[in-house]
């Protein structure tokens, strides 16, 4: 019994002990050489940065746009019935997004229908 322990005290001890020269190795290599930003890449990345840039992204269509929305106000839905509630803030920026769509969605209809009413008139 008292071999065990003494065994896994001895395991424990040397890993403790590589962890601490690893650390300190990469502290000494930090101090030497200056940080250089690297780009992230890979799906987490490309993720973040879809939703980072929904809002702003040019060449998503209107229609796109709507659709993510909307899901993301169902899930939002879906999560505050299990339990899991959010911010009014979070709620109100999804719901002015939709609107946003909405009218963007209409302006082009009002358009056409002034186009072709000054076709009639011609």
């Amino acid at each position: 019994m008292d071999m065990d322990i003494i065994l896994l005290t001895a395991v424990i001890s040397t890993l403790f002990i590589v962890f601490i020269i690893a650390v300190y190795r990469e502290f000494s290599v930090m101090e030497n050489e200056t940080y250089v930003y690297q780009k992230e890449s890979g799906p987490r990345a490309g993720l973040v940065n879809f939703i980072g840039n929904l809002a702003s992204n040019k060449s998503l269509t209107s229609e796109e746009k709507k659709v993510i929305y909307k899901a993301m106000h169902r899930n939002i839905a879906d999560m505050e019935s299990d339990g899991v509630y959010f911010d009014t803030s979070l709620k109100d920026i999804v719901q002015d997004q939709m609107e946003v769509l909405e009218k963007d969605e209409q302006k082009p209809v009002a358009r056409a229908k002034k186009t072709a009413s000054k076709k009639n008139e011609q």
